[in-house]
């Protein structure tokens, strides 16, 4: 057999993986940025879990409540709240793999009314964490504002990887945008990367987010192709983002300087960057910089466990202008005093792996 051949049939079996008897078009399996979800939902307690029977009213499988078993530890889930907008009003983190559990399901339409409350029955379910409400919570109004690009965006990503897509809007000439009238959906980065409102989300959802050389182009300019993993968000180049650094850290040495404190660069050898001492009094400083507007950064598990134990000042500059010689100037300051992460709001971006025994030295028998 050819190898690409292959190769193609290894593919389609992965996405499309069976359920118990319900196959799922796993179009995303091959994009790493491809990890939003949007759960659909009337639930007072948002973003504590994402939970679903295993089987409908009918006793079949269902999409909607398969797709819980296919998010993964890290991916963001957007809560469409109907109770109130209607439309997405915050995001939490998968905390977890999906697991069998259990549901007392009150299903909703004219036959659940009549079935009335179930007996705890089997369920799935994930664990979420660290939701946020969003500054700007994104509305049904606002989405029928650019009915027309979800549509055409919808269409050309149906082209590219099949049916069905799992969207979360019904769209149609009869009747304006809604919601899909399910319980969890699909969101495609594309329509991530078209809402301003969202951009905390591109930069809380991907692994290392550093700067961005180039942006990827939304899926709507590339017709009639699969888009490929692109690693929005990361910094490739590494006198750009050493320059942003060291611009940061001098105006931070420079401020405190300015205030009458002794200062220390100590990033190079200490779970923080800068020390300042005046009058016996001690402070540590964690400083961030980019050229983006951040509404999340990079920390490590040292600056992490420094800032629990310690106090410490975090400072952020951002929206930091860098020509392309690397001269830095203008960004925007913000601090916080005291700062101590809480361990429910950071997401796991990277893993380290401990090798197993019994590998084999030298290079791989072809």
């Amino acid at each position: 057999m050819d190898p690409l051949d292959l190769t193609g049939k290894i593919m389609d079996s992965l996405r499309l993986r069976v359920r118990g008897a319900m196959a799922i078009n796993r179009w995303w399996i091959s994009e790493p940025n491809e990890r939003y979800w949007v759960e659909v939902t009337n639930r007072e307690d948002i973003g504590t879990n994402l939970l679903a029977p295993q089987v409908d009213d009918g006793g079949k499988p269902y999409w909607s409540y398969a797709l819980v078993r296919e998010v993964r530890p890290g991916d963001l889930v957007l809560h469409w709240d109907k109770n109130h907008g209607p439309g997405v009003v915050g995001y939490s983190h998968v905390r977890g793999e999906a697991f069998a559990s259990t549901i007392t399901w009150q299903s909703r339409g004219t036959y659940g009314r009549q079935r009335g409350a179930s007996d705890p029955e089997p369920a799935w379910e994930a664990p979420l964490g660290g939701y946020r409400r969003l500054k700007h919570p994104v509305t049904q109004a606002r989405l029928r504002e650019i009915e027309p690009t979800i549509q055409a965006l919808r269409d050309r990503l149906r082209e590219a990887v099949g049916s069905p897509l799992y969207f979360p809007f019904a769209l149609s000439a009869k009747r304006p945008l809604r919601t899909a009238q399910v319980y969890l959906t699909k969101l495609p980065l594309a329509l991530v990367e078209e809402l301003p409102e969202l951009r905390e989300l591109r930069q809380t959802a991907v692994s290392e987010p550093h700067e961005p050389e180039v942006p990827d182009p939304p899926l709507a300019s590339v017709p009639k192709q699969r888009r490929k993993a692109t690693g929005y968000g990361r910094q490739r180049d590494v006198q750009r983002r050493q320059a942003i650094e060291r611009y940061a850290m001098d105006l931070v040495l420079s401020h405190y300087r300015s205030h009458g404190y002794e200062v220390e660069d100590v990033g190079a050898h200490s779970p923080w960057d800068i020390t300042a001492r005046k009058n016996g009094a001690e402070v540590h400083v964690e400083v961030k910089g980019s050229t983006t507007t951040r509404e999340a950064i990079d920390v490590t598990e040292g600056e992490v466990r420094h800032a629990e134990g310690i106090s410490t000042c975090l400072v952020v500059i951002d929206q930091i202008a860098l020509d392309d010689d690397l001269h830095c100037h203008g960004g925007r300051w913000r601090s916080w005093s005291d700062w101590s992460p809480a361990r429910g709001e950071l997401v796991a971006t990277a893993y380290r792996y401990p090798l197993p025994v019994g590998g084999h030295g030298g290079r791989p028998t072809v």
